[in-house]
């Protein structure tokens, strides 16, 4: 049986859309960028085609919208060498070498300009929608966010630092095999997300392959991105392909880290991802125990009543991106009015044709 790897190559972050897609097609020496308007069918194009690769038993890649978490923005086929993705807006990609590794697919070209025109009031209409309700979750992530930093620093000013160099030392010294040094590859892509369905993750489909994983839990501002940055740092020395999980709130932060030549990946493991140590070869590290409890208890309150406001931030950004998908639901309407999908599903596979031998 084939397997499968989801991310998400993009995020909603406080400061917009934050895109990784530069680092989604993979190695990959043939690129197919879809092109179209909502609603013109580029993510079932992409699901029927690894479908399709799947029951080849290809291994493929599934890289989710953050802003629709049931609908696709890429796919990969690694065994091949064969990238699908969005090009369109917020994504938006061209080919860098057209005709010799990328290749456009307009979806556009199969639908009725008139029957979009006859609508291009209420096109125009949603479409403004859909972006004013983006740019309330973008406001309210941004809230959110300052209330977490500041959670955080009740942490931070708690923390026993020298604790906490002592456990980052202990981590590299035992987990890193030493080599020659040499430039390490990396991948950076989100294992997380902020979507209309809620924080959605797959660190444990990610971490599913490798023997040795390291769970790192506390709270808010005790370190957990930093340590993993800081082992990290020493494995590239020794050029260790590392793929790097972002977190869609922090996007200069980490969620994870897995080095596959090692067997080992590093996964922080606290809401809203809340990963526990429960295969053979888990370890915990729990960071809390660097933390000064006689310090951080005069402080309760106060971070109780940031965690209430951190937490109604978040449900504002929720409502907005349901409120947004809703709209853009209603905009692809349209263009699936306007559309001959015989042709598309043709297209389709005579693609697959050419690509899955």
């Amino acid at each position: 049986m084939s397997k499968i790897k989801n991310y998400f190559p993009g995020g909603n972050t406080p400061d917009g859309f934050h895109s990784f897609y530069q680092y989604l097609p993979f190695h990959a020496d043939r690129i197919y960028i879809l092109k179209g308007g909502p609603g013109t069918g580029k993510s079932t194009f992409m699901k029927k085609i690894a479908a399709r690769a799947c029951e080849m038993n290809y291994e493929t890649e599934l890289h989710w919208c953050s802003s629709d978490n049931n609908s696709l923005d890429g796919i990969v086929i690694p065994d091949l060498q064969i990238a699908f993705f969005d090009g369109t807006n917020p994504h938006i990609n061209d080919p860098s070498f057209p005709g010799v590794v990328d290749e456009i697919i307009n979806m556009g070209q199969y639908w009725d300009k008139s029957i979009l025109q006859n609508n291009r009031n209420d096109i125009l209409h949603l479409t403004k929608l859909v972006g004013h309700r983006f740019s309330q979750v973008y406001s309210y992530l941004n809230a959110a966010r300052t209330i977490y930093l500041h959670w955080k620093t009740y942490y931070q000013q708690s923390q026993n630092r020298e604790k906490y160099h002592k456990i980052v030392y202990k981590l590299i010294s035992e987990e890193i095999e030493k080599k020659e040094l040499k430039t390490s590859p990396v991948r950076h892509l989100f294992g997380s997300a902020i979507t209309p369905g809620g924080p959605v993750n797959y660190l444990e489909n990610l971490s599913e392959d490798i023997n040795n994983r390291i769970i790192i839990k506390g709270n808010p501002g005790t370190g957990k991105s930093n340590l993993i940055k800081a082992f990290c740092n020493e494995v590239e020395k020794y050029g260790f392909f590392i793929l790097y999980l972002h977190c869609p709130l922090e996007p200069e932060n980490l969620d994870g880290a897995i080095i596959p030549e090692l067997d080992l990946t590093l996964l922080v493991g606290t809401p809203p991802h809340n990963l526990e140590a429960i295969r053979k070869n888990d370890r915990t590290i729990n960071l809390g125990e660097t933390i000064d409890l006689e310090h951080i208890k005069k402080y309760n309150g106060e971070i109780l009543d940031a965690e209430k406001l951190y937490e109604d931030m978040m449900k504002r950004v929720y409502y907005f991106l349901r409120s947004a998908r809703e709209y853009h639901d209603e905009l692809e309407q349209y263009y699936v009015k306007a559309l001959d999908f015989e042709k598309i599903d043709q297209l389709r596979e005579k693609i697959i044709k050419e690509i899955l031998p």
